[in-house]
């Protein structure tokens, strides 16, 4: 019994905040940079699979779902881990389908394979939930903004040296492979997408040996619908709302590729757009975080409304090579204001025994708008062009702002 008592004491040993940041920070910063070297040329890839000019309406049909299937495995992830009191398996199982996922991407035949493989390497998302809680959970009100923008910005750090890795790869690599082995195109991000599985691997094995599951508040808990108050009610309504209007950045990395236009090499405008915003991103998350602790969530994550209202406004009125650039780093600076913000402000208005619970249900939320989001876009897209999309967009974006204010910041204690 003594025995017992001890090992639970162990288990949920209070580990030091750097200690949870590092780990996770390296597992992300190693599966981000296999992820995306897959998806800064994802738009390229199912375009070679695809009918021609359907590859928009693919797009947003195989990406919605995978956004989609994202969130909902958030949702039940971080019930269940409140429910089982566990954050580690989740965490590193995710990762594991993320890489086996990029195998099944390799070997695939023709477009329609590559939706189970998408539910595969989305589903592997359900370890964002336990892991947010976790964090959060070690964190304090003073950090907490600041190590979701760490996160992030490591994220966001092996995002963009994946993409750097397929734009050499594209440059050199694919000619290298069409005179020596006579690869074409397709055949060599094939053999691109097998290697890209290594990093998130050994991210995996990161989490295996170095994180124990810890808790602020061990417990039996139970999910109950008293811990949404007006606050994270009104967020959530309002996320839904942006989420949809942030349809798949395949999308619109696709569109800033007709703009980008890079002699000798068309397509290499969508891989070096999805670099800027991932450059973006990266070098903005940190800061952005430490803003929000200083100034507050809200006021941070407005600024990244007005960022993508930008970027959209952008695409709308003045497209062209440098101001399709420039749109790029707005996106960028959107993602790395509003995506540290929602988690630390969806935790704090959270009850702490729920916060797993509620961060899935928050993510779930928002994985089901993001499948219509997608999907409308692409259709609107192949039926009526690119600017009804981004007008649409933008739209909601408005109204997201607007609603902003109704939010407080009130916090649970930690």
């Amino acid at each position: 019994m003594v025995d017992d008592n001890a090992n639970e004491m162990k288990s949920y040993e209070v580990p030091t905040e750097s200690h949870i940041i590092q780990t996770f920070g390296t597992a992300s910063f190693l599966n981000d940079m296999g992820s995306d070297v897959v998806f800064s040329i994802w738009p390229v890839f199912v375009a070679l699979l695809t009918p021609p000019g359907l590859a928009p309406l693919i797009l947003g049909l195989v990406d919605g779902i995978g956004d989609f299937v994202v969130n909902v495995s958030k949702g039940f992830s971080g019930f269940i881990s409140d429910k089982v009191q566990k954050r580690k398996a989740f965490i590193w199982s995710g990762y594991m389908m993320g890489a086996s996922s990029r195998l099944i991407y390799a070997f695939t035949p023709i477009w329609q394979w590559l939706i189970p493989a998408k539910i595969l390497d989305r589903a592997g998302k359900l370890r964002g939930a336990p892991r947010d809680a976790l964090v959060a959970d070690i964190s304090t009100h003073e950090t907490r903004g600041r190590n979701f923008g760490i996160l992030r910005t490591l994220d966001n750090t092996g995002a963009t040296i994946g993409v750097v890795i397929t734009i050499l790869f594209v440059t050199f690599g694919v000619p290298w492979l069409g005179a020596a082995l006579g690869f074409d195109l397709l055949a060599s991000l094939r053999l691109l997408f097998v290697f890209a599985t290594i990093p998130t691997f050994i991210g995996a094995i990161l989490v295996i040996i170095r994180i124990v599951d810890y808790r602020k508040k061990p417990g039996k808990p139970v999910f109950r619908i008293s811990g949404i108050n007006r606050s994270l009610a009104i967020f959530i309504i309002l996320s839904i709302i942006f989420a949809l209007a942030s349809f798949s950045w395949s999308l619109v990395t696709l569109y800033a590729g007709l703009f980008i236009v890079i002699p000798a090499t068309p397509f290499l405008g969508v891989p070096v757009a999805y670099l800027t915003f991932t450059l973006t991103a990266a070098l903005t998350s940190a800061p952005l975080g430490k803003l929000g602790d200083r100034i507050g969530r809200r006021p941070t994550i407005l600024i990244g409304f007005i960022f993508f209202g930008s970027m959209c406004a952008i695409f709308l009125f003045v497209p062209n090579f440098w101001t399709v650039i420039l749109a790029m780093i707005f996106y960028g600076v959107s993602i790395g204001a509003t995506v540290p913000m929602q988690s630390s402000l969806v935790s704090e208005l959270s009850p702490i025994d729920v916060r797993a619970s509620m961060l899935g249900l928050f993510q779930m939320l928002i994985g089901i708008a993001l499948l219509p989001a997608s999907l409308i876009a692409g259709y609107l897209w192949v039926l009526f062009g690119p600017s009804l999309t981004f007008t649409l967009a933008l739209i909601l974006t408005v109204i997201a702002a607007v609603l902003l204010p109704l939010v407080s910041e009130s916090t649970h204690s930690d």
